[in-house]
């Protein structure tokens, strides 16, 4: 036992010398370099700022350590750019703050800090106050790698997996998008043509219209006159003379053109002026019979409902019942 304890004693002994020696060699490499520091020394500032850092020689501060790691930095200091931009990332001694942390490390790569390099490459791959940008995160790591800083190695690796694999996303997704334009072109082909829009308007004045080829008398043609209205055409014929079997009579027509649709879809609303009655039997009066018809504009008011067949053909339905053809002599 008495064995045991002397061996634990010559152990422990000499590390604890060394722990105490290595500790005073701090305490005094802090006084020495404090004078320097707060002199404006950078080198100097950033040695105390590492000591407040790691608690060597001095209680360990990290708020003290930024202080004097910025005051290096704004010296052109590399290693303290890098220290403050660090510090910023991580919010370590000051709150974070990622705009300041990318300011203060692309300082410090400036001056070719690799470190710095490597946590410009973390900002971009992880889009910490940067949108992420794998092929800037690359570049970063890859200098990081080639200035000798071992850990830039394998995320060089993994970022160019992420690029090959998000390369291999966009192409697919391209490949997504061409087929669905083909399948929509296909499904568009195979549907049958829009009916054109028709100037039906343009179609009726441009007259000629005939019924049996006879002018018409409630559309533009060589017999009626008519005019644009806008949304209606207006139209009066000249006079007319038919036989109504016991009588001839002269007469006008008035129409009005409406409801003219693209789709050549158009209705038509008339009545008659009678200015001449002949009779023309004269049995069927002397046996009472009365003319189905008196002087002045008739109570009846015919209606159509029409569309355009073609350029020189359209069809009506007279009164909802009688079928009518007009062409365009």
């Amino acid at each position: 036992m008495y064995r045991i304890l002397v061996l634990f004693i010559i152990l422990m002994v000499p590390a604890t010398g060394f722990s105490y020696q290595d500790d005073y060699i701090w305490q005094e490499k802090y006084k020495q370099s404090l004078p320097k520091a707060e002199a404006g020394d950078a080198e100097a500032q950033y040695d105390v700022g590492t000591m407040y850092e790691k608690g060597n020689g001095v209680a360990k501060d990290n708020a003290k350590a930024f202080e004097w790691f910025l005051k290096a930095a704004k010296q052109d200091h590399d290693k303290g750019a890098y220290k403050v931009g660090f510090s910023y990332l991580r919010g370590k001694g000051v709150s974070k703050n990622y705009d300041k942390a990318f300011k203060w490390l692309n300082t410090a790569a400036e001056y070719n800090n690799v470190r710095a390099y490597y946590f410009l490459g973390t900002m971009y791959e992880k889009g910490k106050g940067v949108s992420v940008n794998l092929d800037k995160a690359l570049r970063w790591y890859t200098r990081a790698s080639k200035g000798g800083y071992a850990v830039a190695e394998e995320r060089v690796i993994e970022v160019k997996a992420k690029v090959k694999a998000s390369d291999a996303q966009l192409q697919a997704e391209v490949q997504r998008e061409k087929r669905k334009r083909q399948e929509k072109l296909a499904r568009t082909s195979n549907k049958p043509p829009k009916a054109k829009k028709q100037n039906v308007k343009k179609l009726l004045m441009a007259g000629g219209w005939a019924k049996r080829n006879k002018p018409a008398e409630y559309l533009p043609s060589q017999n009626t006159k008519c005019k644009d209205k806008g949304k209606t055409i207006e139209c009066v014929s000249k006079e007319v003379k038919r036989n109504i079997g016991m009588a001839d009579i002269s007469y006008t027509t008035k129409a009005v053109v409406y409801g003219i649709k693209d789709s050549g879809a158009f209705k038509v609303s008339y009545r008659n002026n009678v200015t001449d009655i002949k009779v023309t039997d004269a049995e069927f009066t002397e046996a009472g019979g009365k003319v189905p018809v008196k002087l002045g504009w008739q109570d009846a008011e015919h209606k159509l409902v029409c569309s355009v067949s073609n350029k020189k053909e359209l069809s009506c339905k007279k009164n909802k019942t009688r079928s009518i053809t007009f062409n365009r002599r």
